[in-house]
């Protein structure tokens, strides 16, 4: 039974170490999966960056009707 234990426990970490290797080495690019140039993900520093932000007067607006009693009454 221990002997079942240890390889089924050395079989999961062989597993484990193989995924691992082959996930890093496609986020990497070890494997040509990659597209190095893929624009998505990247800045590019010759195009001018413009912000169009309008920013006004901030306005809160609370309108009060008449039948709801007021705090000083």
């Amino acid at each position: 039974m221990e002997r079942r234990r240890l390889l089924a426990t050395a079989g999961l970490l062989s597993v484990t170490a193989f995924a691992t290797t082959v996930s890093l080495g496609a986020n990497f690019g070890l494997f040509g999966l990659t597209q190095p140039d893929s624009p998505v993900g990247r800045l590019n520093s010759r195009l001018p960056v413009a912000a169009d932000v309008r920013l006004g007067p901030a306005r809160t607006v609370i309108t009060i009707p008449p039948s709801m009693p007021h705090a000083d009454d």
